[in-house]
């Protein structure tokens, strides 16, 4: 199970760092930041066992403030 600080290794072999996670619609979904480059950011939904880039900007723009609420008492 991944959690908010965990590191992860995308396939792009970059290591990610999970900022927040968000079930929304029946769906589970992260931002993570790349702890190299910290303006390379990804948003991915759990998809069976693999996790999948959200292409949807809209979609997107309606995550980010409940990524925020879920965090904004750590950071």
């Amino acid at each position: 199970m991944i959690e908010i600080k965990d590191i992860v290794t995308l396939s792009d072999q970059n290591e990610y760092q999970v900022v927040s996670i968000v079930d929304y619609e029946y769906r589970i979904y992260y931002y993570l930041v790349d702890i190299n480059e910290i303006s390379n950011v990804k948003f991915l939904y759990k998809n069976g066992d693999k996790l999948t880039e959200v292409e949807d900007k809209e979609l997107v723009n309606k995550l980010l403030p409940m990524f925020y609420e879920q965090i904004k008492d750590i950071i």
